[in-house]
Protein backbone atom coordinates (compact mmCIF):
# COMPACT_ATOMS: atom_id res chain seq x y z
CA UNK A 1 0.00 0.00 0.00
CA UNK A 2 1.38 3.34 -1.37
CA UNK A 3 2.38 6.24 1.43
CA UNK A 4 -0.55 8.36 0.27
CA UNK A 5 -3.18 5.70 0.00
CA UNK A 6 -2.91 5.26 4.08
CA UNK A 7 -4.07 8.28 5.65
CA UNK A 8 -6.50 8.77 3.25
CA UNK A 9 -7.73 5.20 4.30
CA UNK A 10 -7.51 5.80 8.06
CA UNK A 11 -9.08 8.83 8.03
CA UNK A 12 -12.13 6.96 5.89
CA UNK A 13 -14.21 6.30 9.23
CA UNK A 14 -14.27 9.39 10.65
CA UNK A 15 -14.56 11.48 7.34
CA UNK A 16 -17.81 8.70 6.97
CA UNK A 17 -19.14 9.31 10.57
CA UNK A 18 -19.06 12.64 9.83
CA UNK A 19 -20.89 12.88 6.79
CA UNK A 20 -23.96 10.98 8.24
CA UNK A 21 -23.79 13.02 10.96
CA UNK A 22 -24.61 16.13 8.90
CA UNK A 23 -26.30 14.34 6.27
CA UNK A 24 -29.27 12.35 7.92
CA UNK A 25 -30.38 15.50 9.98
CA UNK A 26 -30.09 17.86 6.68
CA UNK A 27 -31.68 15.14 4.69
CA UNK A 28 -35.11 14.98 7.06
CA UNK A 29 -35.28 18.41 7.31
CA UNK A 30 -35.38 18.57 3.71
CA UNK A 31 -37.75 16.01 3.40
CA UNK A 32 -40.36 17.66 6.31
CA UNK A 33 -39.81 20.42 4.41
CA UNK A 34 -41.47 19.63 1.60
CA UNK A 35 -44.63 17.37 3.41
CA UNK A 36 -47.37 18.50 5.83
CA UNK A 37 -46.42 18.31 8.93
CA UNK A 38 -48.36 19.25 11.98
CA UNK A 39 -48.01 17.87 15.56
CA UNK A 40 -51.50 19.45 16.79
CA UNK A 41 -54.21 18.71 13.54
CA UNK A 42 -57.74 18.03 14.95
CA UNK A 43 -58.88 19.03 11.54
CA UNK A 44 -56.85 16.52 9.52
CA UNK A 45 -54.88 14.40 11.87
CA UNK A 46 -53.11 12.28 9.10
CA UNK A 47 -50.84 15.27 9.15
CA UNK A 48 -49.59 14.70 12.93
CA UNK A 49 -47.66 12.12 11.33
CA UNK A 50 -44.57 12.76 8.92
CA UNK A 51 -46.54 10.36 5.92
CA UNK A 52 -45.43 11.08 2.18
CA UNK A 53 -48.82 11.19 1.01
CA UNK A 54 -48.75 14.54 2.86
CA UNK A 55 -46.53 16.00 0.40
CA UNK A 56 -47.10 19.45 -0.22
CA UNK A 57 -44.52 20.53 -2.16
CA UNK A 58 -42.64 24.13 -1.91
CA UNK A 59 -45.95 24.95 -0.06
CA UNK A 60 -43.79 25.15 3.17
CA UNK A 61 -41.46 27.46 1.85
CA UNK A 62 -44.42 29.68 0.09
CA UNK A 63 -46.02 30.40 3.77
CA UNK A 64 -42.86 31.02 5.08
CA UNK A 65 -42.61 34.09 3.12
CA UNK A 66 -45.61 34.93 3.40
CA UNK A 67 -45.34 34.73 6.97
CA UNK A 68 -45.19 38.42 8.36
CA UNK A 69 -42.04 37.73 10.16
CA UNK A 70 -39.94 36.69 8.02
CA UNK A 71 -38.26 39.54 6.94
CA UNK A 72 -37.89 41.18 10.18
CA UNK A 73 -36.31 37.72 11.12
CA UNK A 74 -33.60 37.84 8.44
CA UNK A 75 -33.19 41.42 8.95
CA UNK A 76 -32.62 41.11 12.78
CA UNK A 77 -30.24 38.34 12.02
CA UNK A 78 -28.35 40.16 10.42
CA UNK A 79 -28.39 43.65 12.33
CA UNK A 80 -27.52 41.82 15.21
CA UNK A 81 -24.58 39.67 13.55
CA UNK A 82 -22.87 42.76 12.04
CA UNK A 83 -23.42 44.83 15.33
CA UNK A 84 -21.72 42.51 17.72
CA UNK A 85 -19.09 41.65 15.16
CA UNK A 86 -17.78 45.31 14.95
CA UNK A 87 -18.08 46.24 18.16
CA UNK A 88 -16.09 43.01 19.44
CA UNK A 89 -13.28 43.55 16.54
CA UNK A 90 -13.23 47.48 17.76
CA UNK A 91 -12.94 46.71 21.50
CA UNK A 92 -11.03 43.59 20.58
CA UNK A 93 -8.24 45.41 19.45
CA UNK A 94 -8.38 48.66 21.34
CA UNK A 95 -8.28 46.16 24.37
CA UNK A 96 -5.46 43.99 23.28
CA UNK A 97 -3.89 46.93 22.40
CA UNK A 98 -3.77 48.28 25.98
CA UNK A 99 -2.48 44.95 27.68
CA UNK A 100 -0.30 43.97 25.30
CA UNK A 101 1.94 46.17 27.52
CA UNK A 102 4.03 45.21 30.49
CA UNK A 103 2.67 46.87 33.92
CA UNK A 104 1.81 45.32 37.22
CA UNK A 105 -0.69 42.66 38.16
CA UNK A 106 -0.80 42.05 34.18
CA UNK A 107 -1.48 38.61 34.24
CA UNK A 108 -4.99 38.89 36.49
CA UNK A 109 -6.38 41.54 34.05
CA UNK A 110 -5.49 39.29 31.48
CA UNK A 111 -7.51 36.44 33.37
CA UNK A 112 -10.76 38.47 34.09
CA UNK A 113 -10.80 39.93 30.50
CA UNK A 114 -11.04 36.83 29.08
CA UNK A 115 -13.68 35.19 31.84
CA UNK A 116 -16.74 36.48 30.24
CA UNK A 117 -16.33 34.23 27.94
CA UNK A 118 -16.92 31.16 29.63
CA UNK A 119 -20.45 32.60 31.03
CA UNK A 120 -23.38 30.45 29.86
CA UNK A 121 -25.37 32.37 27.00
CA UNK A 122 -28.59 32.00 29.29
CA UNK A 123 -26.99 33.36 32.44
CA UNK A 124 -25.47 36.10 30.57
CA UNK A 125 -28.84 37.06 29.17
CA UNK A 126 -30.48 36.66 33.01
CA UNK A 127 -27.50 38.59 34.61
CA UNK A 128 -27.71 41.72 31.95
CA UNK A 129 -31.40 41.85 31.37
CA UNK A 130 -31.57 42.17 35.48
CA UNK A 131 -28.93 42.81 37.16
CA UNK A 132 -27.59 45.46 35.01
CA UNK A 133 -30.50 47.11 32.58
CA UNK A 134 -33.44 46.48 34.34
CA UNK A 135 -34.69 49.88 34.86
CA UNK A 136 -35.84 49.53 38.23
CA UNK A 137 -33.75 47.43 40.05
CA UNK A 138 -30.98 47.20 37.38
CA UNK A 139 -27.91 49.45 37.90
CA UNK A 140 -29.33 51.35 34.83
CA UNK A 141 -32.24 52.20 37.37
CA UNK A 142 -30.13 52.83 40.19
CA UNK A 143 -27.91 55.27 37.85
CA UNK A 144 -30.61 57.35 36.34
CA UNK A 145 -32.48 57.22 40.18
CA UNK A 146 -29.12 59.04 41.66
CA UNK A 147 -28.54 61.40 38.62
CA UNK A 148 -32.49 62.67 38.84
CA UNK A 149 -31.48 63.23 43.00
CA UNK A 150 -28.56 64.88 42.07
CA UNK A 151 -30.10 67.35 39.51
CA UNK A 152 -33.20 67.75 42.21
CA UNK A 153 -30.40 68.82 44.50
CA UNK A 154 -28.99 71.18 42.01
CA UNK A 155 -31.97 72.49 41.48
CA UNK A 156 -32.33 74.00 44.86
CA UNK A 157 -29.38 75.73 45.34
CA UNK A 158 -29.72 80.01 44.61
CA UNK A 159 -27.05 80.35 41.88
CA UNK A 160 -27.17 76.76 39.96
CA UNK A 161 -31.23 76.10 40.45
CA UNK A 162 -32.01 78.13 37.28
CA UNK A 163 -29.40 76.61 35.02
CA UNK A 164 -29.86 73.06 36.69
CA UNK A 165 -34.03 73.58 35.93
CA UNK A 166 -33.07 73.58 31.95
CA UNK A 167 -32.18 70.24 32.32
CA UNK A 168 -35.01 67.18 32.06
CA UNK A 169 -35.48 64.45 34.55
CA UNK A 170 -33.61 61.42 33.10
CA UNK A 171 -35.97 58.18 32.41
CA UNK A 172 -34.71 54.78 32.60
CA UNK A 173 -34.95 52.87 29.23
CA UNK A 174 -37.01 49.52 29.12
CA UNK A 175 -34.90 47.04 26.63
CA UNK A 176 -37.04 44.44 26.92
CA UNK A 177 -39.30 46.87 24.84
CA UNK A 178 -39.36 46.11 20.50
CA UNK A 179 -37.51 49.06 19.99
CA UNK A 180 -34.78 48.49 22.32
CA UNK A 181 -34.78 44.44 22.83
CA UNK A 182 -32.39 43.95 20.16
CA UNK A 183 -29.83 46.81 21.34
CA UNK A 184 -30.07 44.69 24.80
CA UNK A 185 -29.30 41.50 23.17
CA UNK A 186 -26.09 43.32 20.89
CA UNK A 187 -24.90 44.38 24.51
CA UNK A 188 -24.82 41.42 25.82
CA UNK A 189 -23.53 39.25 23.18
CA UNK A 190 -20.58 41.85 22.88
CA UNK A 191 -19.47 41.87 26.61
CA UNK A 192 -19.40 37.95 26.09
CA UNK A 193 -17.66 37.59 23.19
CA UNK A 194 -15.54 40.30 23.52
CA UNK A 195 -12.99 38.32 25.24
CA UNK A 196 -12.60 36.11 22.39
CA UNK A 197 -11.72 38.57 20.17
CA UNK A 198 -9.05 40.05 23.11
CA UNK A 199 -7.67 36.76 23.09
CA UNK A 200 -6.85 36.10 19.63
CA UNK A 201 -5.69 39.69 18.86
CA UNK A 202 -3.42 39.42 21.64
CA UNK A 203 -1.99 36.18 20.40
CA UNK A 204 -0.93 38.00 17.64
CA UNK A 205 0.42 40.84 18.86
CA UNK A 206 3.03 38.71 20.73
CA UNK A 207 4.40 37.99 17.34
CA UNK A 208 4.44 41.60 15.78
CA UNK A 209 7.67 42.57 14.48
CA UNK A 210 9.54 44.87 16.96
CA UNK A 211 12.57 45.74 14.80
CA UNK A 212 9.93 47.54 12.56
CA UNK A 213 8.44 49.20 15.49
CA UNK A 214 11.77 50.00 16.09
CA UNK A 215 12.63 51.26 13.01
CA UNK A 216 9.54 53.24 12.62
CA UNK A 217 10.60 54.88 15.65
CA UNK A 218 13.81 56.02 14.73
CA UNK A 219 11.85 57.20 11.42
CA UNK A 220 10.21 59.36 13.44
CA UNK A 221 6.45 57.86 13.21
CA UNK A 222 4.34 58.99 16.12
CA UNK A 223 1.99 55.67 17.88
CA UNK A 224 -1.03 56.26 15.20
CA UNK A 225 1.60 55.91 12.41
CA UNK A 226 2.88 53.00 14.42
CA UNK A 227 -0.37 51.53 14.94
CA UNK A 228 -2.34 52.46 11.36
CA UNK A 229 0.66 51.00 9.41
CA UNK A 230 2.14 48.10 10.90
CA UNK A 231 -0.09 47.11 13.61
CA UNK A 232 -3.47 46.79 11.84
CA UNK A 233 -2.14 45.22 8.73
CA UNK A 234 -0.18 42.37 11.02
CA UNK A 235 -3.99 42.33 12.32
CA UNK A 236 -5.72 41.75 9.33
CA UNK A 237 -5.64 37.79 9.29
CA UNK A 238 -7.01 37.22 12.83
CA UNK A 239 -9.66 40.12 12.04
CA UNK A 240 -10.47 37.44 9.26
CA UNK A 241 -10.69 34.56 11.15
CA UNK A 242 -12.66 36.29 14.51
CA UNK A 243 -15.08 37.53 12.22
CA UNK A 244 -15.52 34.23 10.69
CA UNK A 245 -16.17 32.27 13.15
CA UNK A 246 -18.12 34.98 15.24
CA UNK A 247 -20.67 35.15 12.08
CA UNK A 248 -21.21 31.22 12.67
CA UNK A 249 -21.72 31.77 15.80
CA UNK A 250 -24.38 34.65 16.16
CA UNK A 251 -26.29 34.06 13.09
CA UNK A 252 -27.85 30.74 15.99
CA UNK A 253 -28.48 32.81 18.50
CA UNK A 254 -31.64 31.95 20.69
CA UNK A 255 -31.48 31.98 24.29
CA UNK A 256 -30.43 35.86 24.76
CA UNK A 257 -33.51 37.00 22.50
CA UNK A 258 -35.70 34.32 24.62
CA UNK A 259 -34.94 35.79 27.74
CA UNK A 260 -34.99 39.46 27.06
CA UNK A 261 -38.29 39.72 24.97
CA UNK A 262 -39.94 36.31 24.26
CA UNK A 263 -39.40 37.14 20.27
CA UNK A 264 -41.93 40.83 20.38
CA UNK A 265 -40.47 42.58 17.75
CA UNK A 266 -36.95 41.44 17.72
CA UNK A 267 -37.01 37.64 16.19
CA UNK A 268 -34.33 36.29 14.19
CA UNK A 269 -34.23 33.11 12.24
CA UNK A 270 -33.87 30.37 15.09
CA UNK A 271 -35.97 32.08 17.38
CA UNK A 272 -38.81 32.21 13.97
CA UNK A 273 -37.70 28.12 14.22
CA UNK A 274 -38.73 27.28 17.60
CA UNK A 275 -41.95 29.09 16.83
CA UNK A 276 -42.48 27.19 14.17
CA UNK A 277 -41.56 24.04 15.77
CA UNK A 278 -43.79 24.06 18.41
CA UNK A 279 -46.62 22.71 16.08
CA UNK A 280 -46.46 23.20 12.52
CA UNK A 281 -42.92 20.96 11.59
CA UNK A 282 -42.82 21.80 7.98
CA UNK A 283 -42.95 24.77 8.31
CA UNK A 284 -40.06 25.46 10.66
CA UNK A 285 -38.05 22.49 8.79
CA UNK A 286 -38.35 25.42 5.67
CA UNK A 287 -37.39 27.96 7.64
CA UNK A 288 -34.38 25.80 8.67
CA UNK A 289 -33.39 25.69 5.40
CA UNK A 290 -33.68 29.57 4.43
CA UNK A 291 -31.57 29.84 7.69
CA UNK A 292 -29.17 27.26 5.84
CA UNK A 293 -28.80 29.49 2.93
CA UNK A 294 -28.26 32.59 4.67
CA UNK A 295 -25.58 30.96 6.90
CA UNK A 296 -23.83 29.37 3.56
CA UNK A 297 -24.18 32.88 2.03
CA UNK A 298 -22.40 34.48 4.91
CA UNK A 299 -20.01 31.56 5.03
CA UNK A 300 -18.99 32.22 1.20
CA UNK A 301 -18.63 36.13 1.91
CA UNK A 302 -16.59 35.37 4.77
CA UNK A 303 -14.34 32.58 3.36
CA UNK A 304 -13.67 34.68 0.55
CA UNK A 305 -12.73 37.62 2.50
CA UNK A 306 -10.27 35.38 4.77
CA UNK A 307 -9.04 33.95 1.66
CA UNK A 308 -8.18 37.47 -0.05
CA UNK A 309 -6.55 38.31 3.58
CA UNK A 310 -4.35 35.48 3.90
CA UNK A 311 -3.02 35.41 0.36
CA UNK A 312 -2.08 39.25 1.21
Amino acid sequence: MSDRKLPRLLQTPAVLLLLVWMLIPLGMTLYFSFIRYVLNSLRRPEWTSPSLSNWRGFGNYEFVLKSKDFVLAIQNSLFIVCSILFLTVILGILIAVLINKTFPGQGIVRVLLISPFFVMPAVNAVLWINMILDPVLGLQGIAVAGINDILDGLRQMPLLGGFSSLWPEFEPISFRATQTSAIAVIMMVTWQWTPFAVLIFMTSLQSEDQQQKEAAILDGAGTWSQFRFLTLPHLGRPIAIVVMIQAIFHLSLYAEIEIVSRGNGNKNLPYLIGEFANNNIGAASATGIFAVILANIVAIFLLRMVGKTLME
